[in-house]
């Protein structure tokens, strides 16, 4: 099964394709809000801030780190890079977090997500 961003809205479109990456993985970890699934309630991502600030980009920037780092510490990764660009032109409730991983393997894998900031 093959999660892909639909890159106008920033929400995920689902495929049977098979993948061979951990994408999928990283995604889910985005998407899912922190404590709301019952198997591992410390699974997925912080509450995002309310504000599209500088401050705010930060604080999901740590947050993106923090949900993604079990994709390392279970050696599926060797390095995750995230970025976090504040849109101020297009819509000012959101932001992009561009993430790069670096599988275990050495392939580099990297995609946009779009989070809602409001």
């Amino acid at each position: 099964m093959d999660f892909a961003i639909d890159m106008s809205s920033g929400t995920p479109q689902m495929s049977w394709d098979k993948v061979s990456d951990i994408r999928n993985n990283a995604i889910l970890s985005l998407l899912i809000v922190r404590g709301s699934w019952w198997f591992n309630p410390q699974f997925g991502m912080r509450a995002l801030p309310k504000k599209n600030t500088a401050r705010s980009a930060a604080l999901i920037k740590d947050y993106a780190a923090e949900a993604l780092q079990w994709i390392l510490d279970s050696g599926r990764a060797t390095n995750i890079e995230t970025q976090v660009e504040r849109d101020l032109l297009q819509d000012l409730n959101r932001v992009k977090l561009v993430v790069a991983i670096t599988q275990a393997d050495g392939r580099q894998v990297t995609f946009d997500v779009f989070k809602e900031v409001i």
